[in-house]
């Protein structure tokens, strides 16, 4: 998976197919116990804290390195569209937008990963690093274990 980064760069547009049924990966989104498996970098633990997955609901995430990721829900719309603000210490103080389409292949689908407001060379740098490696977990968790798979039946 390749970031696609548009002309204004300071978005960052990624696609990724998921062997899975749209409601499924929608609900690994907005699941806490589901997203605390796979929303958190390689090694460490994450913690949902607060997610209430409605508009206007909040979200946060505490990261077992001290970091916490904030945000605010601005579309929710299942299984189809999922967008929130984006606020942690690597966006240095400004709020950020994640936009997230849910495309029905079938029995696949097709995530399109809008992340936008990314100012900086640097925050695009982290965040072409960081989606794609959570994508990859996602990927895992959705085909994984049984009980987890449990979690997502729809």
């Amino acid at each position: 998976m390749i970031p696609l980064i548009p002309d204004d760069s300071a978005t960052l547009v990624l696609r990724r197919v998921f062997k899975a049924k749209r409601p499924r990966v929608f609900r690994a989104w907005i699941e806490p116990d589901v997203l605390q498996l796979w929303f958190r970098p390689r090694g460490l633990r994450m913690t949902v804290s607060q997610l209430e997955a409605r508009v206007g609901g909040s979200f946060r995430f505490d990261i077992e390195n001290g970091v916490s990721i904030t945000g605010t829900y601005l579309h929710v719309i299942p299984p189809q569209r999922l967008s929130f603000t984006w606020s942690d210490a690597s966006v240095q103080g400004q709020e950020t937008i994640v936009t997230l389409d849910f495309f029905d292949l079938g029995t696949s689908t097709e995530v399109v990963l809008t992340h936008e407001r990314l100012s900086t060379q640097e925050m695009r740098a982290l965040f072409s690093g960081g989606w794609p490696s959570l994508l990859d977990l996602l990927a895992q968790v959705i085909s994984g274990p049984q009980d987890v798979q449990g979690a997502l039946r729809c």
